[in-house]
């Protein structure tokens, strides 16, 4: 969702298109693959100047610090994130979506600290409240961005029908 909104706002995204849309992600994944490489090489961001890129919270402390950065963090409901990644794996085995609960929480917060220990500018949207007043949420991001699209372009982006692993409030 959030790649979908620095494409409406004409973002200049960087990736590589080789992860396709599938029904888990029916509007694609807007990743680039030497991203899963990044905690042996980070040359390749030298390359990105200006550009968007999706980087999951475990490998943003790999990031080149000789590089200016302003980041936007996707909070995700933690018990969501869980259940999407059961649909996707297969997998709904108590055990290891507390493992992975540890470590998610974990990675986030660790790459909170990275960020602001470095003093690097970033924004932590919350996946939940985007859906549930995109109006509000969607006004910081244009702040933070200094983005010019209009709400309502931005606002369309927004499919409620793919919020599927909803956890009730």
């Amino acid at each position: 969702l959030m790649m979908q909104l620095f494409k409406a706002a004409k973002a200049d995204i960087a990736t590589d298109a080789i992860r396709t849309e599938d029904e888990n992600n029916p509007k694609g994944y807007y990743e680039l693959e030497a991203v899963k490489g990044i905690v042996k090489n980070n040359a390749f961001l030298k390359e990105l100047d200006g550009k968007t890129i999706k980087i999951v919270a475990p490998l943003v402390t790999f990031i080149d610090l000789s590089l200016e950065y302003r980041v936007v963090f996707m909070i995700r409901d933690l018990d969501e994130v869980l259940q999407s990644q059961g649909k996707m794996l297969g997998k709904n085995q108590q055990e290891q979506q507390e493992k992975f609960r540890a470590i998610y929480s974990l990675h986030v917060e660790k790459s909170r600290q990275f960020l602001r220990a470095n003093n690097i500018s970033f924004i932590e949207i919350q996946h939940r409240a985007l859906l549930e007043d995109p109006e509000t949420t969607l006004q910081h991001l244009i702040d933070f961005c200094s983005w010019e699209t209009p709400m309502e372009e931005l606002k369309s982006v927004i499919d409620q029908s793919l919020y599927r692993n909803r956890k009730n409030a």
